[in-house]
């Protein structure tokens, strides 16, 4: 991550977290309260300049919960990332700023007794207070600590994923079944608004269940002292809060974001080398999450949420103007054509499986004695053929 400027004023460019290609318009945060127009929807913020004055937080504000420092004598920026800004707050607290409002994702987690209760013990680290208002959180104040830059994070792509796992894992009490339909949904609004060729839906298996949202990337990671690293909960990303539904997503969605970001650092060599990164997750998870069934292509299994992944990561390079970035995740899309070609096939090779079946039932029910024995065995041959040829011809699922 590049180094920030000691305040916004000295930045010579707009800041990473404005999305200049999406609003086309220059960095102005004192018309973020009102709405800033985008071809994907309404923006709202607030002037997160003032929050880097210590004068500000000593007084009264608006949607102010938890233990809010109010003495403060020392504000210092550490860094400024797509989400917003981070500081240190008098050597004591570190305090995310969001400039733009996206949901109630973070303070959610701490604020909801159930949640919080189930992640006692779990590799989060919780805000201890924070400031929001009707479009969601502004500001998220958490104990300091020492954030992992994204490329010191990638060597650790297995303990990044474990880390996840045991988080996911605590949360299973509170996993919602299945929603395929509306996870295709918001497939389709994603591709509508970014006009891409590719169209893709899954019809998911009953174990893909819906988990609260803890939003990670590579650079919501943080050592601890004493308790080793730590996902640091993010806002829901802006790109997503502007073309898709809020929605509960399966604990692979998140897992399938951050394999594709390491996918595009060159951490996976292999296929067995990407395999081995999601067993690393699912023997903390519950088993059905990663069963043959589950992971099978045909059901969607992990390529169609390293697909939605995929449509995400080329909003946000549009939204803010990441040449390099789009050409590769359109480069990654085109490859999407051939495993739809593929699965097209396939499913005409399941129908001609299941076709043999019901000839062969059909026939050994009501056929008669001098064209029954040669129908069923005759169907029964076609049928094992496709199941053959299906289960070779089928997309592995890493």
């Amino acid at each position: 991550m590049a180094a920030a400027p000691k305040s916004l004023a000295d930045a010579k460019e707009q800041p990473p977290w404005y999305p200049g290609a999406l609003l086309e318009v220059p960095c102005d945060t004192s018309s973020f309260e009102s709405g800033l127009p985008s071809p994907w929807g309404r923006v709202y913020g607030w002037s997160v300049i003032d929050a880097l004055q210590p004068g500000w937080w000593q007084g009264p504000h608006e949607g102010i919960w938890g233990d809010w420092p109010t003495e403060v004598g020392h504000v210092e920026i550490l860094s400024q990332g797509v989400s917003g800004i981070t500081v240190l707050v008098d050597d004591a607290f570190v305090a995310h700023l969001y400039p733009f409002q996206t949901g109630k994702d973070v303070s959610n987690l701490a604020l909801f007794e159930p949640w919080r209760t189930s992640l006692d013990g779990a590799p989060l680290l919780l805000p201890i207070a924070g400031m929001k208002n009707q479009h969601g959180d502004q500001i998220a104040v958490f104990p300091r600590h020492q954030a992992v830059e994204p490329s010191d994070a990638v060597p650790r792509a297995h303990e990044l994923v474990n880390t996840l796992a045991r988080i996911h894992a605590a949360l299973v009490p509170h996993a919602t079944p299945n929603t395929e339909r509306r996870w295709n949904e918001r497939l389709k609004a994603v591709e509508d608004q970014l006009k891409t060729t590719t169209l893709w839906r899954a019809p998911h298996t009953k174990h893909v269940v819906g988990l609260p949202p803890v939003n990670a990337h590579l650079g919501c990671f943080a050592d601890v002292e004493g308790g080793g690293l730590v996902v640091v909960p993010q806002p829901r990303p802006l790109v997503d809060h502007l073309l898709a539904p809020e929605e509960r997503l399966p604990g692979v969605a998140t897992v399938a974001m951050l394999e594709q970001l390491l996918s595009l650092e060159d951490v996976f060599a292999t296929t067995a080398e990407r395999r081995e990164f999601y067993e690393r997750w699912g023997a903390v998870v519950p088993s059905g999450w990663t069963s043959p069934s589950t992971l099978s292509t045909a059901n969607g299994g992990v390529w169609i949420w390293r697909y939605h992944a995929m449509l995400l990561m080329l909003a946000e390079a549009k939204a803010f103007g990441h040449k390099e970035r789009v050409k590769q995740c359109d480069r990654w899309l085109f490859d999407v054509s051939r495993i739809q070609a593929r699965l097209g096939e396939l499913r005409t090779v399941h129908a001609v499986r299941r076709g043999g079946l019901w000839v062969a039932v059909i026939a050994a029910v009501f056929g008669s004695p001098a064209v029954q024995l040669p129908t069923v065995v005759g169907s029964l041959a076609v049928s094992l053929v496709a199941h053959t040829v299906h289960q070779r011809r089928m997309p592995p699922p890493f």
